[in-house]
C-alpha cells in the first residue's frame, strides 16, 4: 500500500501584501452560508487571508489541564471551525480525519506536527516532523495520518485555528505498536476536552 504525502504548507501572507483580508466573523459567516463542501485549496486560501488577533478569538480561548481544549467557533452543514488550545505537552492521538479535509492556522506558540505512513504490517510509522509557528497555514488532504503536539518548554501555550470539511464525524486513531484501528466519534466541547 503506497501512501502519498499530500500535506501542503503555505506561509500566511503579511497583512500589508494581502489582496483581500478576511476577519474571523466574516469567515464564520462564510462557513455558515456554504452550499457545498469547500475544497482544501479554498479553505487554505481563506486561512491565508485571515486577519486575526487574539482579541478576535478571545471568546473561544479556553485551556484544560487534562487534555488540549477543542472550542467550537462555528459548525455548518458543510464545514466547521474550532479553536484548539494546548498547554505544554498536550497532544492528539495519531489520527486521520475520517474523510474530511483539515486546515490549521497557528495563532500562538509553536505547533509540532508528525506525519505517518501505514506500514505493511498495519501499524503506522512516522515519516516527517514539522515545527510550525504563528501565521503558518497547513492543510491535510484525505487520507493523511498525523499527530499534533505542543512540545514547547517553560509552559508556553499553543493556540491553533482548525477548519474541517465536511464537519468531523468519526476519526480513525492509530498506533505505532499495533495494527488495530480505533474509531472516535466527534462530540463538541467547550471549556476544554480533547480526543
Amino acid at each position: 500500500m503506497q501512501v502519498r504525502d499530500t500535506t501542503r504548507v503555505l506561509q500566511a501572507v503579511p497583512q500589508s501584501t494581502r489582496l483581500s483580508e478576511l476577519s474571523l466573523s466574516e469567515l464564520t459567516e462564510t462557513i455558515e452560508g456554504l452550499s457545498a463542501v469547500p475544497t482544501l485549496q479554498q479553505v487554505m486560501d481563506w486561512f491565508s487571508s485571515l486577519a486575526i488577533r487574539q482579541r478576535d478569538y478571545e471568546a473561544y480561548r479556553y485551556f484544560s489541564d487534562n487534555k488540549y481544549a477543542r472550542n467550537l467557533v462555528v459548525r455548518g452543514d458543510f464545514a466547521e471551525m474550532l479553536l484548539l488550545c494546548w498547554k505544554q505537552g498536550q497532544r492528539t492521538p495519531i489520527h486521520d480525519h475520517g474523510g474530511s479535509i483539515g486546515v490549521v492556522l497557528v495563532c500562538e506558540g509553536m505547533m509540532t506536527e508528525t506525519m505517518f505512513d501505514r506500514a505493511p504490517e498495519g501499524h503506522v510509522r512516522p515519516h516527517n516532523t514539522y515545527r510550525r509557528g504563528p501565521g503558518v497555514v497547513t492543510g491535510a488532504d484525505v487520507p493523511d495520518i498525523h499527530q499534533l503536539l505542543n512540545l514547547e518548554q517553560d509552559g508556553r501555550d499553543l493556540v491553533t485555528l482548525h477548519c474541517y470539511a465536511p464537519p468531523l464525524s468519526v476519526l480513525n486513531t492509530y498506533s505505532q505498536h499495533s495494527s488495530r484501528v480505533r474509531h472516535w466519534r466527534e462530540l463538541y466541547f467547550s471549556g476544554g476536552a480533547g480526543i
